[in-house]
């Protein structure tokens, strides 16, 4: 995980959040269980999807994760469309107050066409295993998310692709989240090999290790983040 971090100051969050007081759906009117009484959090949900605001809100949260998966860090565009979920933090099944904030808000992949095609393949139950991040997590509750600044103490990779908790919490989040489903692992795998080795498939001096340490994170002219750079950055102070 990568941290994200919030802007409450932006315009367009502004916006979204003076819509979402203007018809009593923020997390103070909900507290009041005679606002909107019959109200869960999932139609809470279904109505904000429909403001105006909704939209702009989407562009600032693809903005602020650098365009890649709040968990996994895959890319949220695929050659034929933005592939993406609004993710809730806290589920929104479990808390509707704060089913339609913004600082419950973050961007999750979308399974790709291949994921799909592999699950329709198999039984239902083996299917899940297909599932990753949004998919996968469900209605559960994660103990570390992308907003607590230190997530990324929490989890390890190696240059398999592999990721492993330091301790049960982060255990139990993986599993929740699927992090080690084969997918993930495979695409991890391959972001990796592409940083840490030359074209003879062997492991960079030092040097050219450290001078990717000091670039992996940076975002590209566009704005995005590479596939996995938090990943990768792990995984090279490990080899150092």
């Amino acid at each position: 995980m990568k941290h994200i971090e919030k802007d409450f100051g932006t315009p367009e969050v502004l916006d979204y959040e003076n819509e979402l007081k203007k018809n009593l759906l923020d997390k103070d009117s909900l507290s009041d269980n005679s606002v909107h009484p019959t109200m869960k959090g999932k139609h809470v949900y279904d109505t904000v999807k429909s403001f105006s605001s909704f939209e702009k809100l989407k562009k600032i949260l693809f903005d602020e994760q650098g365009g890649i998966c709040c968990y996994c860090g895959c890319r949220l565009e695929y050659p034929k469309q933005p592939q993406y979920i609004v993710e809730h933090v806290f589920p929104k099944e479990k808390d509707r107050t704060i089913a339609g904030e913004y600082e419950n808000f973050l961007l999750s992949c979308r399974p790709t066409e291949a994921e799909e095609k592999n699950r329709q393949k198999v039984s239902k139950k083996e299917g899940r295993k297909f599932f990753h991040c949004d998919k996968s997590k469900d209605s559960e509750v994660i103990a570390i998310t992308p907003l607590q600044i230190d997530c990324h103490k929490y989890f390890v990779y190696d240059e398999f692709g592999g990721v492993k908790g330091v301790d049960t919490k982060a255990e139990k989040d993986i599993e929740t989240l699927n992090l080690n489903c084969k997918w993930l692992c495979d695409r991890r795998l391959a972001a990796i090999e592409g940083e840490i080795y030359d074209d003879n498939f062997e492991l960079l001096p030092d040097d050219e290790l450290r001078q990717r340490l000091e670039t992996i994170m940076n975002k590209d002219a566009t704005g995005k983040y590479a596939e996995f750079c938090f990943v990768v950055k792990n995984v090279i102070e490990g080899l150092l």
